[in-house]
C-alpha cells in the first residue's frame, strides 16, 4: 500500500488537493483511503483538561468556530509531558489506520496532514526545539518520500479561512515547514495566487502520479 501525505500551514488548500486528488485517483479504479490527522487526541484529553484549569488554554471566537490557543510553554509540566502524550496519540492512531487501510485493500492511503505539521504544532505550543531528537518523530521522517508540503502567504491564509487568529503563527510555521522541506528534499508549493487547478496539476506532476493506474 502506497501513502501519500500533504502536509503545509492552513489555509494553504491542503484538505481540496487531498479531495482532487481522492477523486482523481479513483476514476483510475483505484481504492483510496483518505484520513485527515488534524485531531488525534486519547491521553492527550487529560493535559487539555489540565491546561483549561490552569489557564494555560484560552478560547478565541472567530467567525466561524471557537479556537483554542496554547499557551504550554509557559508551564513545565506541559511543556514536558504534551510532546510525549500527543506524539503516542498521534503514532497510536496512525497504526491503527494503517490496519484498517490494509484490511480494506486500499491501494493508496492519502493522508491530510502527518508528521511534520505535529512537529512544527508542538515548536509553536511548547517553544522547545529539543523534540525533534524523539525517537518517535525519527521513526516516522521515511515517510518524506511521497510527501508535498503546500505554503501560502499568512495574510491570504487569512482570507481563506476565517479561523485564523495569528498572523505570526502562520508566519512561523510557513518558515518551518521551508526549512524541513529544504533539509529533507521534500518538493513544497506555494498557493498563494495560484488556482487550484494549477496547484493540482503541479501536485500530479511532483507525485508522479500521471501514467498511475489501477494496476500501479
Amino acid at each position: 500500500m502506497k501513502i501519500i501525505v500533504i502536509s503545509g500551514i492552513d489555509g494553504s488548500g491542503k484538505s481540496t488537493q487531498l479531495a482532487l486528488l481522492k477523486h482523481y485517483l479513483e476514476l483510475k479504479g483505484l481504492r483510496i483511503g483518505y484520513l485527515w490527522l488534524r485531531w488525534f487526541a486519547a491521553f492527550t484529553y487529560i493535559l487539555y483538561l489540565y491546561a483549561r484549569v490552569r489557564k494555560r488554554t484560552i478560547v478565541v471566537r472567530t467567525r466561524s468556530r471557537p479556537v483554542h490557543i496554547h499557551a504550554f510553554w509557559v508551564d513545565p509540566a506541559l511543556r514536558f509531558l504534551y510532546p510525549r502524550f500527543l506524539l503516542f496519540d498521534f503514532i497510536t492512531r496512525f497504526m491503527i489506520s494503517k490496519l484498517s487501510a490494509c484490511l480494506k485493500r486500499y491501494a493508496i492511503l492519502l493522508f491530510d496532514r502527518f508528521t511534520l505539521d505535529v512537529v512544527i504544532d508542538l515548536l509553536w505550543d511548547v517553544r522547545n526545539v529539543k523534540i525533534l531528537r524523539s525517537a518517535f518523530i525519527r521513526s516516522l521522517w521515511k515517510y518524506v518520500k511521497n510527501m508535498v508540503i503546500l505554503v501560502v502567504d499568512p495574510k491570504e491564509a487569512a482570507r481563506r479561512k476565517s479561523d485564523v487568529v495569528s498572523l505570526k503563527e502562520i508566519a512561523f510555521k510557513k518558515r518551518c515547514f521551508e526549512i524541513f522541506a529544504k533539509h529533507f528534499s521534500i518538493p513544497i508549493l506555494d498557493t498563494t495566487g495560484v488556482s487550484k487547478t494549477t496547484t493540482f496539476k503541479k501536485l500530479i506532476e511532483l507525485l508522479k502520479l500521471g501514467t498511475l493506474d489501477s494496476k500501479g
